[in-house]
């Protein structure tokens, strides 16, 4: 049968019953549909979006890059994101355990003396956080240097590097040649703590201008990172544990010393960069605060002026 609606009147034709292939198709139908709802979000916070003519352009244009498209969209969201989780509502509570980070570095020379040569093998390094923490935007003070970070917060955290400590012992022979006589590896953990900045990044990826339900819209796909940068870390309580190292009998002082300074050393290079890390849980609490799922698409409706309108081209 054959349903025609009229305002407030069902009109019924008979036809033959549909075949099991027409029954199939429908199903089928049914079932790409309800996919496609459920991957596009009607819940996103942000309800429109202010544009210029140039930027409605850009994104519309065949000749802007797909990574052109997402660095444009990513940058004009980024003022409602940011404002939006300004607001006490959209805080997001970071406990300990939501965030641990694990690195592994190659192998490391530290000290090449042929009388106590001193190699860091398979060195990992765990940062994780003392206390629980809110993030917002607005409040920390952490340089993201360009990121499209909309919410962000300082907080404690601990740095365990743990590796193995390679010492050979040597000796120089006819002052040249140097002759290894006697080696041994220990574990050591080098503990210290500081404060560490943490981000959510912002990605609106395969971004466009469509045309839906008659209004032009920006529709992309919604992506998020956590970010982590060190912000500082207190160099003046670096210490290692495990140092009491004999070699044919000999005990090798200043290996806990020379790795504490290493360390020291290298500790401002941690604050240059930052680096994504994995952190699932507080992912998950960002879905649930802005209704929205990482990778759904999300369709946003654009705000242009009669001016703007004059200025778009339409392709």
């Amino acid at each position: 049968r054959l349903l025609r609606a009229s305002l407030s009147t069902y009109i019924t034709y008979t036809y033959p019953p549909p075949t099991d292939l027409d029954s199939m198709a429908q199903k089928a139908f049914l079932v790409v549909a309800g996919a496609t709802l459920l991957a596009t979000s009607s819940a996103f916070p942000i309800d429109s979006l202010a544009v210029s003519g140039a930027d409605f352009n850009t994104l519309n244009s065949s000749s802007t890059s797909a990574a052109d498209k997402e660095g444009l969209a990513s940058k004009l969201l980024m003022p409602s994101m940011q404002d939006l989780f300004k607001k006490v509502e959209y805080a997001i509570t970071i406990e300990k355990g939501d965030i641990v980070v694990n690195a592994k570095f190659p192998d490391e020379q530290i000290d090449d003396d042929c009388h106590h040569a001193i190699t860091a093998e398979h060195p990992q390094a765990t940062v994780d956080l003392e206390k629980s923490s809110t993030l917002n935007f607005g409040v920390a003070n952490v340089s993201w240097r360009g990121l499209t970070v909309f919410a962000d917060a300082e907080v404690d955290a601990s740095l365990d590097i743990n590796t193995d400590v390679k010492v050979e012992v040597g000796q120089k022979i006819f002052g040249h040649h140097c002759t290894h006589v006697g080696r041994k590896t220990v574990g050591i953990d080098v503990l210290s703590d500081g404060h560490t900045g943490i981000g959510m990044r912002l990605t609106a990826s395969n971004a466009h201008i469509a045309r839906v339900n008659s209004t032009w819209s920006l529709v992309f796909n919604f992506h998020a990172d956590v970010m982590g940068k060190v912000i500082h870390w207190n160099v003046e309580k670096v210490t290692a544990n495990n140092c009491k190292i004999k070699i044919l009998g000999i005990e090798i002082a200043s290996v806990c010393g020379t790795i504490e300074r290493h360390v020291k050393d290298e500790a401002d290079k941690l604050t240059e960069n930052a680096e994504v890390v994995q952190a699932p849980k507080l992912l998950k609490k960002l879905e649930d605060k802005i209704n929205t799922a990482i990778g759904s698409q999300v369709v946003i409706p654009l705000k242009l002026s009669s001016n703007n309108q004059q200025e778009l081209i339409i392709v």
